[in-house]
């Protein structure tokens, strides 16, 4: 086995958004960015079959918000559970 070098680039990559939202699941926890800023997180809680609308419980508080996918987002799973 050979040793990863510090700064290996497997270390720094960014994880890529989710292109196809119905890959998503209602217990997801994400990010949705748009035109480079987060501008919402949360757990989803209901996702269209075919991934073009979602809606999002928001974290820290009780507001949920709907989000297409037409809108040009980007998604990104976060590694946060919804019970934090």
């Amino acid at each position: 086995m050979t040793p990863r070098s510090p700064g290996s680039h497997t270390e720094n990559r960014k994880p890529a958004p989710i292109a196809n939202w119905s890959k998503l699941s209602r217990a997801d926890y994400v990010q949705i960015h748009q035109h480079g800023e987060v501008i919402a997180t949360g757990r989803i809680d209901m996702l269209a079959a075919d991934g073009s609308v979602l809606w999002l419980h928001l974290a820290g508080g009780n507001e949920r918000a709907i989000f297409l996918q037409s809108d040009g987002l980007r998604i990104y799973r976060s590694h946060r559970s919804a019970a934090n």
